[in-house]
């Protein structure tokens, strides 16, 4: 479901070739203000967790990882979204196995794609787990995914995982989905030059969920294709400075126009 070859292609496209100079994050991390620590969830998975500063509730995002597993790119951006106010927790599909390998990467997403029931079983228990965190606002919980990880945050949104708001960055879905009695509110961002989601199909599932209830918003970026968002260590030629900050601020908003409405006056 997930189109596991077209993945792979697109991501042997930017990986044999290093990004010639190393561009900033797209956010400046003061982790002075932030407390992060290893925290073990679901089922005892250890999964990386970042509170933002001070004492009082906040909303709860949970991050899931590309399918090169949980890495330090995921780590910062766990920090990042605690330098903004969130209590972000990056989760860990595969239980304590990375890689930079393409081919392994393959090996363990499909190992994950292969047992849905306890790969939901695995996302439920890490919102469990946010919400019983004494800073968290239990009815405030996102996800937020990249690649493998977009395609298991839609997935929270598509069966009702326990989230508000769901974001996917280049994740795969089926545009025929019934979204008829999602709860969750979708936002997607898509590379227009992505080689392994068409982007006739980003289109046709732009229209679709603008026809169903929700905040919904899909947005695509132009000349860049799969796997802009993240530097990966200043190794990953796909990715654009410009998009990924673009893409950063509109998750913001989008986040804190769902946990924050605004009244009409």
């Amino acid at each position: 479901m997930f189109g596991l070859m077209a993945l792979l292609v697109a991501f042997l496209a930017y990986t044999v070739i290093a990004q010639k100079q190393k561009a900033p994050p797209p956010v400046v991390v003061a982790p002075d203000d932030i407390a992060t620590s290893t925290v073990v969830y679901a089922d005892q998975v250890s999964g990386y967790l970042a509170l933002p500063k001070g004492d009082g509730k906040a909303p709860a995002v949970i991050l899931i990882h590309e399918w090169w597993g949980l890495n330090d790119d995921i780590r910062r951006m766990a920090d990042a979204y605690a330098e903004a106010g969130y209590v972000a927790l990056a989760v860990d599909m595969y239980r304590g196995k990375s890689t930079t390998d393409p081919a392994i990467a393959r090996e363990l997403a499909s190992a994950v794609r292969g047992d849905e029931a306890s790969a939901f079983a695995h996302l439920r228990g890490a919102v469990a787990f946010v919400q019983s965190l004494s800073r968290v606002d239990a009815e405030k919980v996102a996800s937020v995914g990249w690649c493998f990880g977009g395609g298991w945050s839609y997935q929270m949104a598509l069966n009702s995982l326990g989230t508000v708001a769901s974001v996917m960055y280049y994740g795969q879905f089926d545009p025929e989905d019934d979204f008829s009695h999602m709860k969750s509110h979708i936002l997607g961002h898509f590379g227009e030059a992505d080689t392994a989601i068409k982007i006739d199909d980003v289109k046709e599932f732009q229209a679709r969920l603008s026809t169903v209830s929700g905040a919904h918003e899909v947005y695509i970026y132009p000349n860049v294709g799969h796997g802009f968002a993240n530097e990966r260590g200043g190794n990953n030629l796909a990715y654009s400075e410009e998009a990924a900050h673009t893409a950063w601020l509109r998750t913001l908003d989008f986040l804190d126009g769902i946990f924050n409405p605004k009244i009409p006056q």
